[in-house]
């Protein structure tokens, strides 16, 4: 049974992200947290040790907060109603990058999705903070979902990669086993500099294809291309259904994390963007 961490501010992002992930494993036995943290406007150390029934405050934003999440399990139920899915919900005085990593600890979790805004006009932000905290903070796969998206099986999946470190199996776990289950295909796409591949990535290469040889997958080759740009234009060509990246230290996303980065790129995520911890 899969165990999948869904983090909720009860905007409509949220709850498209909500709704991607209970399609998405429609077929699966899954539990899914709904997970909401507060942080009141008021701080005191009492309320900090002992919360509102230790420092006799009567918190409206508790109140709020079971509210959003009964609401959101309520509407779960009623628009995809499942019998393979159960549901908890867990809020928590705390920082939701926090919570959300003692979480997947504690509960061995598998995923998270979370919603978001993407990039918006001159503004050039690829995603809302929490997204980028947790993809920095926390191990568990992820996958970030724009909040204009539409679900849409995974049929196509576009995964860049510079050779330069090749993963474990059992960071691209999650990889195959979602392109196997929905009998989706698989691009490696990577963007050549004019440079030929060092021995190095020749050798990594060569491993990755090892690791991926039980699915249907492809290598291709974009030639002359700026990494960024390259990926940007394959996306919004419209032909892929979701976006896998490797994070780690020095790697195309870490960098594109950098706001100045972001800022000069423009990048922008119109699909479902998974992200897999190195």
């Amino acid at each position: 049974m899969k165990r999948i961490v869904l983090p909720t501010d009860f905007s409509d992002n949220a709850w498209n992200a909500i709704a991607y992930a209970v399609q998405l494993f429609a077929d699966e036995q899954c539990e899914f947290y709904f997970v909401h943290t507060y942080v009141p406007a008021f701080y005191r150390v009492d309320y900090a040790i002992g919360g509102p029934a230790y420092s006799g405050i009567d918190d409206a934003m508790i109140q709020a907060t079971i509210s959003g999440l009964d609401a959101t399990e309520e509407r779960v139920v009623s628009e995809f109603p499942n019998a393979n899915h159960t549901y908890h919900k867990h809020y928590s005085f705390n920082l939701l990058t926090d919570e959300v990593k003692e979480l997947c600890e504690k509960m061995d979790v598998d995923l998270i999705i979370m919603g978001t805004k993407g990039a918006t006009g001159a503004e050039k932000i690829l995603f809302g903070s929490n997204a980028v905290f947790m993809m920095r903070k926390v191990d568990t796969p992820l996958i970030v979902v724009p909040g204009d998206y539409e679900y849409e099986k995974p049929k196509s999946v576009l995964f860049p990669s510079d050779f330069m470190v090749v993963p474990e199996p059992e960071k691209l776990a999650p990889l195959i086993t979602l392109v196997k289950d929905f009998d989706a295909h698989l691009d490696v796409v990577h963007v050549e500099d004019q440079r030929d591949l060092s021995p190095k990535q020749e050798h990594n290469k060569y491993l990755l294809h090892e690791r991926l040889v039980k699915i249907n997958y492809d290598f291709k080759d974009l030639k002359d291309g700026v990494m960024p740009t390259a990926i940007k234009e394959l996306v919004d060509q419209g032909s892929y259904d979701l976006l896998v990246m490797m994070n780690r230290k020095h790697s195309f996303l870490e960098r594109l994390l950098l706001r100045q980065n972001v800022d000069t790129l423009g990048f922008e995520v119109k699909i479902p963007f998974l992200v897999l911890r190195e």
